[in-house]
């Protein structure tokens, strides 16, 4: 925990930093005029709402599925909740079986009988391994299914939409972690016992109905422990607690289909010569807003089927925190994704470590849990510098860490910097190139090798004063990160 700033030097930071994200989205927005009168849009856009009197923005695949897919939904995940409520009551142990149930007959009704059994056969393959006790074999067939889900072409062989095989690839890269983390589990727990009910315990966890398709990830220790809770009554607390949380993420739902009738940031990305041609202001709102759109989707996704997991008393990772208050790499990944921070920790981190504190064997550990996102994610070229500019960045900024640690490094700091206000700002300049390195290297993610190349060339042939802009306000950031930080320590800790 950091030292305070004087309260006009913080609140400067802040109102900076918010100032630098507005007008940069106004930026963007601006830019958006060009799609007004442009004839080759057909497709990107549609009408939109008729009270707004603007396009809206359909370009991004992800949400274009995703949101219907939310809406068709919503119903199967009411009788999933009602009736889950109903058997947990009267016959708790069938519950798992109830999750097994309503998830197959959706796949049956969805995407047909040779699909369903095609989405069976992993987590059944991986069952009938867990029963020869070896964690080897276990790490050894989930490297091989690993390569087998970097195939794309292998549910060709189904006669399903494109739209459906998609979807099916989503839900089999969870179900592939599920697999694993049931499996793992067991094997720590040393209770394998081959049994129909523990079967139905494993389909049960890897087809759970509101986290099937799009996550997060539950590890398979905290979804059973859940399963195993008695029933407890619906109180008008429990009620307004889900009716909240449903209400939150509906607006955030909401807030995003309104961002898209005016932030054209998904169709500015398939425009590669215009955004060459785009200033650096609207550069930096491009990236900002293509890391908004990115978290808001993972909110609102994430969010909804959590607050119906913790209904039924399935402790579940957080939303994703803001981008616009992390500039560490360590903590983006920590906060983000926090299912996949459990999973990478828990199953791989952890076990590569053992009883070693050597730094190589830490960066080892690292290394291969960032080999393993590059797989699961997918092998492309942008996921591949993705993934190696993320692992750079967090080696850094673990050696930097190490070597502030040192009291020979500590000394001199005191010495030449003589108060923690001014370690403090030191710290957060320090820190900021890596944090405009991580947000270079989210953009391959979000938009591919195209526009990832172009920010860095925006980077790299950016005058110095355009740089210098993006530093200070950037260095802004981070200094607001650390004050939010303080601020959530300071309430964990409950210090005035």
């Amino acid at each position: 925990m950091y030292c305070n700033l004087p309260k006009v030097e913080v609140w400067a930071y802040f109102v900076l930093w918010i100032f630098g994200i507005l007008y940069s989205m106004y930026n963007v927005y601006l830019s958006g005029i060009y799609f007004g009168s442009n004839s080759h849009s057909h497709g990107v856009f549609t009408s939109g709402w008729s009270f707004i009197n603007h396009k809206k923005d359909v370009s991004d695949f992800e949400w274009s599925v995703w949101a219907p897919f939310l809406y068709t939904s919503a119903p199967w995940v009411c009788v999933h909740l009602v009736v889950a409520e109903f058997v947990r009551y009267a016959f708790k142990e069938l519950l798992a079986v109830w999750y097994l149930t309503i998830s197959m007959l959706y796949l049956l009704l969805h995407v047909g009988l040779p699909a369903t059994l095609f989405m069976l056969m992993e987590p059944c393959l991986m069952y009938f391994l867990l029963q020869f006790r070896s964690r080897v074999l276990i790490y050894v067939a989930g490297l091989f299914l690993l390569v087998f889900h970097n195939v794309d072409t292998r549910m060709n062989f189904l006669s399903i939409s494109y739209v459906s095989q998609y979807m099916l690839m989503i839900s089999s890269a969870w179900i592939y972690m599920r697999s694993q983390s049931f499996c793992l589990d067991r094997l720590s727990s040393a209770s394998v016992r081959p049994s129909a009910s523990d079967l139905m315990m494993m389909l049960g966890y890897c087809f759970y109905f509101p986290m099937m398709f799009l996550g997060p990830l539950v590890i398979c220790e905290e979804f059973e422990a859940g399963l195993q809770k008695p029933y407890a009554p619906w109180t008008i607390q429990r009620v307004k607690t889900f009716a909240l949380g449903i209400l939150r993420y509906s607006w955030w739902m909401l807030f995003l289909e309104l961002f898209l009738h005016f932030i054209y940031v998904s169709a500015l990305q398939m425009e590669l010569q215009y955004v060459t041609r785009l200033g650096a202001w609207a550069h930096y709102g491009m990236g900002y807003s293509m890391g908004i759109m990115f978290q808001m989707k993972y909110i609102v996704t994430y969010g909804l089927s959590c607050t119906v997991a913790r209904a039924e008393q399935i402790q579940t990772p957080n939303h994703p925190k803001c981008i616009g208050r992390i500039h560490l790499y360590s903590d983006m990944w920590r906060y983000f994704d926090q299912g996949l921070y459990f999973f990478l920790r828990k199953y791989i981190y952890v076990p590569i470590l053992g009883e070693s504190r050597s730094f190589t064997v830490k960066l080892l550990a690292s290394f291969a849990c960032f080999v393993f996102i590059c797989a699961w994610h997918r092998i492309y070229m942008f996921v591949l510098i993705w993934s190696l500019l993320n692992y750079l960045g967090v080696t850094i900024e673990a050696v930097s860490k190490a070597i502030a640690s040192t009291t020979h490094y500590q000394k001199y700091e005191n010495f030449l910097l003589s108060t923690p206000q001014n370690i403090r700002r030191f710290h957060a300049f320090i820190a900021t190139p890596l944090f405009i390195m991580s947000a270079v290297s989210n953009f391959y993610f979000f938009a591919g090798m195209s526009i990832g190349n172009q920010f860095v060339k925006r980077l790299l042939e950016g005058s110095l004063q355009q740089n210098s802009i993006l530093f200070f306000f950037c260095y802004c950031c981070s200094q607001v990160s650390i004050e939010v930080k303080n601020w959530e320590l300071r309430k964990q800790k409950k210090i005035p």
